[in-house]
């Protein structure tokens, strides 16, 4: 973990691990809709299979869509209630 990720998150609960955007905003849909603030750390797979020397092409675009990995934190005294609506 970094240091500016230990410092801004040291108070946070990793409440939500998801890969590609649907999880993503599925995720974020159930967090917004109980009032509950996140913070989201995004995770890129560089080493796409099948996707090296196309930069900026539509299939590395659609690639790292499918592949990144979202990290959504919550501050602790919330950790109860998102899991709550991540789960329900």
């Amino acid at each position: 973990m970094g240091l500016v990720r230990w410092i801004f998150f040291k108070r946070k609960h990793l409440a939500y691990t998801a890969f590609g955007d649907s999880m993503y905003y599925q995720a974020v849909d159930s967090l917004r809709a109980q009032g509950i603030g996140y913070d989201t750390v995004l995770k890129v797979n560089a080493n796409v299979h099948g996707t090296e020397g196309h930069i900026g092409s539509s299939h590395m675009r659609e690639a790292m869509t499918n592949t990144a990995q979202y990290d959504l934190y919550v501050e602790k005294k919330d950790q109860h209630l998102a899991q709550q609506a991540l789960n329900g």
